[in-house]
């Protein structure tokens, strides 16, 4: 009976101060990894949601550009730190094609998802005095194998629409690597390169100032902003079998971390995601808001990884075989 009744005690003890421990929580600074470098779309909606989720928590988030890899880098580091709850991922679609490229073995099945707080497109940008008008014009130049891409390394963004555009067009860039969208496109207006496919996000004030010329977007319907802008399925029918497709931005934790702890974040980050005047600058960037959670967001990462990992396979971009890594074809 009295090993009975010690055994209750340091149960009831263990789950009271595992009690105290959780309502303390957060009870000190949090370190955020941002995906890719300063000034791209990535950087700026992270830092803007979090601002957010700081007067909701009291507490700060130490924010940190760690670009590289295609979101390799930051991948490795997050998942090096302890699952402690404290230890933000601040990142875009990149990791879900890392294993078929070869870059990592780490993507978003290694992470618990927070929020996927928005989801944009892709465009074809170019210089304000580039000869190119219009898209049809560069890829026809694109056919000599002359030109130079501005892009962030293997699967990142420009890179798997350089992939789609191999496969439809049968054409591609010499492609120069920068640390993010945003220096690609800096890039771009300094005359370094002759064009950079890139998150609207990314490109959108600068198209608006007049510095950047948009040549199509790749998607199905009009993007409000850029009405007059072709869209890429209204020149190549082709695109229809492949959009709509875009990236996304969200926040992530190590797997492992207490389901407490989650979901103590969620509610925090799905409150900031929902905020108007958050949403007004996601739009202003380009970006369509949401807030997917939970299942519903690990569904849609799971529904990237496959459509994107076999658009990049078809295209003969792939290193590894989806099939092989346990990819459906959707």
């Amino acid at each position: 009976m009295k090993k009975l009744l010690a055994l209750v005690m340091a149960v009831a003890m263990t789950l009271s101060f595992a009690s105290v421990a959780f309502a303390e929580y957060p009870d000190r600074d949090f370190n955020g990894t941002i995906m890719w470098g300063a000034g791209g779309v990535c950087d700026i909606t992270s830092r803007a949601i979090t601002a957010y989720a700081e007067k909701a928590m009291g507490k700060t988030v130490v924010m940190t550009n760690r670009p590289g890899g295609g979101g390799a880098v930051s991948t490795a580091y997050v998942n090096e730190q302890p699952a402690d709850g404290y230890e933000l991922l601040f990142g875009a679609e990149n990791p879900q094609i890392a294993k078929i490229m070869g870059t990592s073995e780490l993507d978003y099945d290694d992470f618990t998802p927070i929020t996927i707080f928005c989801t944009s497109v892709a465009v074809c940008v170019v210089n304000k005095d580039s000869k190119y008008d219009t898209f049809e014009q560069l890829i026809e130049d694109m056919k000599g194998g002359d030109l130079l891409q501005g892009a962030t390394g293997q699967g990142g963004l420009p890179y798997t629409v350089a992939a789609l555009v191999k496969s439809i067009n049968g054409c591609e860039g010499n492609q120069i690597v920068y640390d993010g969208e945003g220096p690609a496109c800096n890039a771009l207006m300094g005359g370094e390169v002759d064009y950079v496919f890139t998150t609207l996000g990314s490109a959108m004030k600068f198209i608006q100032s007049g510095d950047l010329k948009c040549l199509t977007v790749f998607a199905k319907e009009t993007v409000p902003g850029l009405e007059e802008v072709r869209l890429v399925t209204d020149i190549y029918p082709a695109y229809n079998d492949v959009l709509p497709w875009g990236p996304f931005y969200g926040v992530f934790v190590k797997n492992g971390t207490d389901a407490a702890q989650v979901e103590y974040l969620t509610k925090i980050f799905a409150e900031a995601a929902s905020n108007e005047e958050f949403q007004q600058l996601l739009l202003g960037y380009g970006c369509v808001p949401a807030c997917m959670t939970g299942e519903a967001a690990r569904a849609y990462l799971d529904s990237y990884k496959a459509t994107t990992s076999y658009l990049i396979y078809d295209a003969g971009g792939a290193v590894n075989n989806p099939a092989d890594l346990g990819i459906v074809r959707p």
